[in-house]
């Protein structure tokens, strides 16, 4: 408590890695919570539900027959057993006023048959349908849409066809809400909903039970189950709510990795900034812990009371950061549950993961960290009571040969496994990248033999005054300290660059690929807005083929069909030829240009595999029928993309269970107008709003957009270590400046301005952060590049660096040494001179 400086400097680096790590544990646990409340409002009403055991793999509803329900009503217990049609797989879609797809974001679209209302629904306006052309909406699809009562709403249905219905009423539900989960509802009468959303006449989707009073849910549940067998599926309210949970609850752990990922990287940097103040702080204190050494204080007590002190920071710093965390995560909830509609509302969890988590970082790393440099308090002499000043540099020759060490166990490691004299497939990338694991590691052991000479190098590019060279001075005099500071800011522009590489060169490898194999020019696709992909009449392409600039047209269909007990999914095309020439593929044996009915054609990788070749036959059950089918091998081709794969024509596409096309792809006569062709193309579908051409680029854009994503990702990462780099820097200068006080107050008294000793300060914290950057962007780089090399022959051969990047990491180093520096800066220049000289 005599140095609140040091303890708030010292606390904040236990505060920031507690509260990141809690809060990223406090947010999931809070989502996972809001999501399973928010479902059992939803379910609340259903006593039981039966519906399909296995859903069509293609979309839509598969069908219950009526009897089915009789069946059900017959049960013991059950008052009342209804039957439902409904649908939210995206087999419905909106046509916006724009006359195209509303394309779906979030909760789906939702088809059902109207049935009367009952809580928590309500009739806000309107009437119930009372004809096949009429639906009901609930308000947030008029909100989403701006549709209105009285007007008509084009739909497209399972039919494919856009067709228009009146909305006659709109509903809500209880406590003002537009929605139940942020879903957009339609309601249809029986018969439209039967027509629209199913191919069975006479056909339900799900049988809504109610039971008698009294009665055991799971009882009746039970007896329902038994009387149907195995092709239902029996749940009540509880059990649906469960699913549902469960569903989301999958989303959710990849988005709590991602947390935990934010959390890791905080906790990390963290550790290299509490290691280095606590360092600090005993390194002042050397003629205080020698004063208690010649006093008779023997080494345990000396390492007892620094790691009491530490034990003490690291309490009151981990319940510090286990609140912060606690409201960072509940304010993340908040704003995501917000963004979800007025559906979803927040509720805060705190799991004991978060509490242990927060006392873990705050207690047990602060200690850890606090270990080292309580032994080497222990060992401070008691003649050191006698000198004037202490010496805070420590030797680097441990870190020289632990570094080397692991540098040369991972470079041996690399170089064995790029020259595949260690492991082979799976295990030759395990081997490099648990090498490229093993040299990071070793590159941040030996930063501080390396930090010495290119500080000062680094230095001398501010040198030209003499603040300037003090800064150089400054910050090369302990390169230990030096090392482990910038070693915050290496790490994060480590991972970032390390990741940019390999994603910068998989989209270069993506763009090359399509550039030298594909050759078709356009490709006529749907926008999907649900588990439902949107088709069209393959006779559109007829009139496609006739268009002046057009040579070659295929249209890709898919199926999935069973082969030995096992399920595969196999492309079916009206022109295998023109297939394979415009996807770069070659045929290895075989003939492409006569593909019938009874032919099929596997990849190379698909035939070694069912151990198949031309001539061959195989039989298939298609996912439409139960008897099964002969088919020959016509051909064997190797795929320019390195996948497996079958084809078959597209003259089974009766037997499929989505027997229409879902792409086209055209290749252009040389000299054609892409851009005419394209209009003409998206005229001739002009009555399918959901399907569009565009130049071929924008499948290369949808593959490469994802790497943008998640680099986007990783550099949100980076800005979390930078934030704490940041911090670090500030600590260091600040302790640095503690500790050079009656050094500043000399140089104050010889003459050196305000100004000067500011120019000073904040050179020193540029050199500390470019020092970092460069060795982040190097190591970065260099780990980048060798997993490139490991992975080239797995569609990743283009090698593409993000100079553009990198640069601006270079940059935003510069921006946050001066930043960093501001702080310590002022307190340099705020120094009284006599109290500096006096100081002790």
């Amino acid at each position: 408590m005599s140095r609140k400086a040091r303890l708030l400097l010292s606390g904040i680096a236990v505060i920031l890695g507690a509260t990141f790590i809690s809060g990223a544990l406090v947010l999931n646990s809070s989502l996972g919570k809001t999501v399973e409340s928010m479902f059992s409002t939803v379910y609340d009403t259903v006593d039981i539900q039966v519906s399909p055991a296995e859903q069509n793999p293609f979309g839509g509803p598969s069908p219950v027959p009526a009897e089915v329900v009789d069946q059900v009503g017959d049960v013991d217990g059950v008052a009342e057993a209804t039957g439902l049609v409904q649908d939210g797989s995206g087999i419905i879609r909106i046509v916006g006023k724009n006359g195209k797809v509303i394309p779906a974001f979030g909760a789906p679209v939702i088809g059902i048959n109207w049935t009367p209302i009952e809580d928590p629904a309500e009739l806000r306006e309107g009437r119930e349908p009372l004809a096949d052309d009429e639906v009901v909406v609930n308000q947030a699809l008029l909100n989403a849409t701006g549709y209105k009562v009285g007007e008509e709403l084009p739909l497209i249905t399972v039919n494919s066809e856009v067709t228009e219905f009146t909305i006659v009423g709109s509903v809500g539900y209880s406590g003002g809400r537009d929605s139940i989960a942020g879903e957009q509802s339609i309601m249809f009468t029986l018969d439209a909903a039967r027509a629209n959303l199913m191919t069975e006449p006479d056909a339900f989707t799900v049988i809504d039970v109610k039971t008698e009073d009294g009665t055991d849910l799971t009882e009746v549940r039970d007896a329902i189950a038994a009387q149907l067998g195995d092709q239902y599926q029996v749940q009540t309210g509880e059990d649906l709510a469960a699913e549902q949970t469960e569903m989301f609850s999958a989303l959710l752990s990849v988005f709590n990795y991602l947390l935990l990922g934010f959390g890791a990287v905080a906790l990390i940097v963290s550790v290299f900034l509490i290691i280095n103040t606590f360092s600090i702080i005993v390194a002042q204190r050397t003629r205080e812990l020698a004063l208690f050494r010649a006093m008779g204080a023997g080494r345990g007590q000396i390492t007892g009371s620094v790691l009491l002190e530490a034990f003490i920071i690291g309490l009151l710093s981990g319940l510090l950061g286990l609140a912060f965390g606690i409201g960072l995560g509940y304010l993340g909830t908040v704003a995501m549950s917000s963004s979800a509609g007025e559906s979803m509302t927040a509720e805060l969890a705190v799991p004991m993961s978060a509490v242990l988590a927060a006392m873990g970082v705050g207690i047990g790393v602060t200690m850890l960290a606090a270990l080292l440099p309580a032994i080497n308090a222990s060992r401070v002499p008691p003649i050191a009571a006698l000198r004037e000043a202490s010496s805070t540099v420590r030797p680097v020759k441990l870190f020289a040969i632990l570094g080397g060490l692991l540098l040369a166990l991972g470079g041996t490691g690399l170089v064995l496994s790029l020259t595949e004299q260690l492991g082979g497939g799976d295990d030759r990338i395990l081997s490099t990248f648990a090498s490229l694991g093993v040299i990071f590691i070793g590159a941040i052991v030996f930063t501080p033999v390396v930090a010495k000479p290119l500080v000062s190098l680094i230095g001398a590019i501010m040198s030209w005054s003499m603040p300037g060279k003090l800064g150089r001075r400054n910050s090369s005099r302990n390169p230990r300290r030096t090392a482990i500071t910038a070693s915050a800011l290496m790490i994060g522009i480590t991972l970032v660059t390390a990741v940019g590489v390999l994603f910068s060169s998989a989209q270069a490898s993506i763009a090359k690929f399509f550039e030298n194999t594909m050759s078709a020019d356009i490709l006529i696709t749907g926008t999907q807005t649900g588990q439902a992909i949107p088709t069209y009449d393959i006779e559109l392409t007829d009139e496609v083929r006739r268009l002046d600039g057009v040579d070659q047209v295929a249209s890709i269909y898919i199926e999935e069909l069973t082969i030995d007990g096992r399920e595969y999914y196999v492309q079916a095309t009206d022109n295998l030829a023109g297939l394979t020439d415009m996807q770069g593929d070659t045929v290895a044996s075989g003939q492409v240009t006569e593909f019938g009915a009874d032919d099929i054609a596997l990849y190379q990788g698909t035939a070694d595999n069912l151990g198949l070749e031309v001539g061959d036959t195989v039989s298939v059950t298609f996912s439409g029928g139960d008897s099964p089918q002969t088919l020959t091998v016509s051909a064997v081709i190797e795929s320019a993309a390195g996948g497996n794969g079958m084809f078959l024509s597209n003259e089974q596409a009766d037997n499929f269970a989505n027997p229409r096309p879902l792409q086209t792809m055209v290749q252009l006569d040389d000299g054609a107008d892409k851009e005419r062709v394209i209009e003409e193309i998206n005229m001739i579908f002009d009555d399918s709003p959901e399907i569009a051409a565009a130049d071929i680029g924008v499948l290369t854009d949808q593959l490469t957009m994802i790497f943008d994503v998640m680099l986007m990702v990783v550099q949100i990462l980076l800005g979390v270590a930078m934030l704490i780099a940041v911090i670090g820097v500030v600590n260091t200068l600040t302790l640095s400046v503690l500790e050079r006080t009656r050094e500043l107050g000399l140089l104050r008294a010889i003459g050196m301005s305000r100004g000067q000793v500011t120019g000073m300060v904040i050179v020193e914290s540029i050199v500390i952060s470019v020092f970092g950057a460069l060795l982040g962007l190097a190591i970065g780089a260099g780990l980048g590049i060798a997993a490139q090399q490991v992975l080239k022959d797995d569609m990743l051969d283009v090698l593409a660096m993000p100079w553009g990047t990198m640069v601006g990491y270079l940059v935003a180093a510069v921006v946050i040494g001066t930043v960093a520096a501001l702080i310590p800066a002022f307190r340099a220049n705020r120094l009284n001179v006599l109290d500096a000289i006096s100081y002790e």
